[in-house]
């Protein structure tokens, strides 16, 4: 395939929406063929919402261009893969129709959708495909029996993860779950992934906090269980997507800024997590991780708390995983804020694959994270 870049494709698809006067195929956003990965709300047959970080939207196509409608506001932004290839990075501040045409020769194309940033960035509406007048849309041909649930923070997010050094401030452009370790995880194992993650909330105390303990509606235990991030009026069904293994990257915005959480305070709250994640999912193993961005005392915390569920309750499938403070060079690994850069994500993706895979049991590419 011709490489061309966003900008190019952005213009193309601007030059499509205003010349496409042909016959269309609307395709409404609740067709069977429309693959969504992450936890989306169906309940409106003519718009699927959503504001979790990484929710993605994937179907196989047969037509000469394929229209989106969406909206997702001023600070949401969005990739799309054509083919494999991105093509386009946008924001979508209103009801907006964008259409792309594939430049591969074949007569089906791969369509894949990712919302790079978090709730706090905007919640998306998805309302349909547009295609020519007989295009059609299929499951994507894309197959994976496997599954990873993550819950995070900002490092799970990709909050920062395209900004150009450590000291340049935040901007919503420059988050791209996509390019979290989290992603990176995913796509080695071929694995479908829920990113249940929202940057500053912590444990049982959130960044900044004046007390030690914050709101725990407000901390990611008291938003585990919802379908939208900032929405607590709706519980997620979970038996709608049943996971291989969690991988918890919590800690960080508990012990990052004083005043800190004492340890019963901190161990409790962890525990109740615990406890909702095997309400959710049984027994699966569950990845407790800790680091980069944090060591003392929340490291020897977690790892305490891990040997509490093996010595004594005997669940032998919470495990620790510690990365070491000196993961990520203080130059090249950083981005926005003093975040990691994707390619200090790809180090974090690196440290975690080899006890994934082990306890997994689970075969795995390492082209990205080792090119």
């Amino acid at each position: 395939m011709k490489k061309k870049t966003i900008q190019s494709w952005l213009l193309l698809a601007l030059l499509l929406s205003f010349g496409n006067g042909h016959a269309q195929n609307l395709i409404p956003p609740t067709h069977p063929a429309i693959n969504y990965m992450g936890r989306v709300d169906k309940s409106n047959p003519h718009a699927v919402l959503f504001d979790w970080p990484g929710v993605s939207i994937g179907c196989r196509f047969k037509s000469q261009q394929i229209g989106l409608r969406i909206e997702g506001g001023e600070r949401d932004y969005f990739n799309l893969f054509l083919d494999g290839e991105l093509v386009s990075v946008f924001s979508a501040p209103h009801d907006t129709t964008l259409y792309f045409r594939p430049t591969a020769d074949a007569a089906y194309h791969e369509l894949l959708l990712t919302k790079r940033t978090e709730a706090d960035m905007g919640k998306a509406r998805f309302m349909g495909f547009i295609l020519d007048d007989k295009g059609e849309v299929f499951p994507s041909s894309r197959k994976t029996d496997r599954r990873i649930e993550f819950i995070g923070n900002s490092i799970t997010c990709g909050y920062g993860t395209e900004g150009s050094n450590r000291d340049e401030r935040f901007k919503p452009e420059t988050e791209n779950n996509y390019k979290s370790y989290a992603a990176i995880l995913a796509r080695a194992f071929n694995a479908e992934a829920h990113f249940i993650a929202h940057s500053g909330k912590g444990v049982v105390r959130n960044y900044g906090d004046e007390k030690p303990v914050s709101d725990p509606k407000e901390t990611m235990p008291g938003r585990y269980d919802r379908t939208l991030d900032n929405d607590p009026s709706q519980l997620w069904d979970f038996d709608q997507w049943k996971t291989d293994c969690v991988v918890i990257n919590l800690g960080t915005n508990d012990f990052s800024t004083s005043p800190h959480p004492d340890r019963d305070s901190f161990l409790k709250a962890y525990k109740e997590l615990i406890s909702k994640v095997r309400s959710a999912h049984a027994d699966v193993p569950i990845f407790c991780v800790v680091g980069p961005m944090i060591n003392e005392p929340c490291f020897s915390y977690v790892k305490e708390l891990t040997q509490y569920y093996k010595n004594r309750l005997k669940d032998e499938h919470v495990y620790f995983a510690g990365l070491p403070d000196n993961l990520l060079n203080q130059e090249d690994d950083l981005g926005s804020d003093w975040h990691p850069s994707y390619r200090g994500q790809l180090k974090i993706a690196a440290q975690l694959l080899g006890p994934l895979a082990t306890v997994m049991k689970w075969d795995f590419r390492t082209d990205e994270i080792y090119p």
